[in-house]
């Protein structure tokens, strides 16, 4: 398993920033490590106070439970198997707007969250970046009946 190199996060940062900007907004990116750890965030000038750790936080919760944070919270509405997970740690975000990175072998290497924009800009200030830099932007449900 591989690191996301330096060049990558600045790369992901950028793009998405570039890309809320083009549509008139101030959205803040964030980008964790594998294990959740911030590796940078890019808050530009107007972008509220709120955006850094709400972009962070749907990074963290894609890392976490490796999957988009679209996919996330039907997992924890009442009645789902992982219905009150989001009590234990403050971390966990359901919104939408977060995406796992994985490596080409297939190993989780970190993830990407956005906040500031609708929840669709916000999902594509995540994936312009990917996309540019070749990494998986398809997700399944992976509890989605086969």
């Amino acid at each position: 398993m591989r690191e996301l190199t330096l060049s990558e996060v600045e790369t992901l940062l950028k793009e998405g920033v570039a890309y809320a900007q083009s549509v008139g907004r101030a959205s803040t990116v964030a980008v964790v490590d594998f294990g959740g750890h911030l590796r940078g965030v890019l808050r530009p000038e107007k972008g509220r106070i709120a955006n850094p750790p709400i972009a962070e936080k749907k990074a963290w919760t894609s890392a976490a439970l490796q999957r988009p944070t679209s996919l996330v919270r039907e997992l924890m509405l009442p009645g789902a198997f992982g219905y009150g997970l989001q009590h234990t740690d403050d971390r966990f975000c359901i919104v939408a707007g977060g995406y796992p990175i994985y490596d080409e072998e297939g190993d989780l290497i970190g993830a990407i969250g956005a906040s500031g924009g609708s929840i669709e800009e916000d999902c594509e200030c995540c994936l312009v970046g990917m996309r540019k830099l070749g990494f998986q932007t398809e997700f399944t449900d992976p509890l989605a009946s086969k």
